[in-house]
């Protein structure tokens, strides 16, 4: 297991970008290594011990979980929207699939920052074990 973790946003609409850069500045901040880009620029798994994804309910985060489903399945996997419950079917039944964690959403008329901040610690501690071997892929 790697402490390298995909940070993946599918959309520049409605913050869902700016939730990720978020996310990966908090993770890098408990002292991950964080990479975080488009859906459509990860174009390997290979290295990363751990993916987040967000927004699961767009075209290019089903291309994605297509495109990596072999890793998918042994990586660990949690899922973030803006928007508000309930949550899309199509994400219900890709939770299920792969075994994902969420979505948490950090909807309604504005982000909610602070709880973005405080999953990325939460998110951040539960890598911490898993890098340390408590559990692996």
């Amino acid at each position: 297991m790697t402490d390298r973790v995909l940070v993946a946003y599918t959309s520049r609409i409605a913050a869902t970008d700016e939730i990720a850069e978020i996310i990966g500045t908090e993770l890098a901040g408990c002292g991950l290594r964080v990479t975080v880009l488009p859906v459509a620029a990860a174009d390997t798994l290979h290295g990363f011990g751990a993916v987040i994804m967000g927004d699961a309910a767009t075209r290019d985060a089903h291309r994605f979980v297509r495109r990596h489903k072999v890793s998918l399945k042994h990586t660990p996997m949690w899922l973030f929207h803006r928007g508000t419950p309930p949550v899309p079917n199509d994400v219900t039944r890709m939770v299920r699939r792969l075994g994902a964690i969420g979505p948490v959403s950090f909807g309604g008329a504005a982000p909610d920052w602070d709880r973005a901040k405080a999953w990325a610690r939460y998110l951040a501690d539960q890598l911490t074990v898993l890098h340390r071997g408590f559990a692996s892929n």
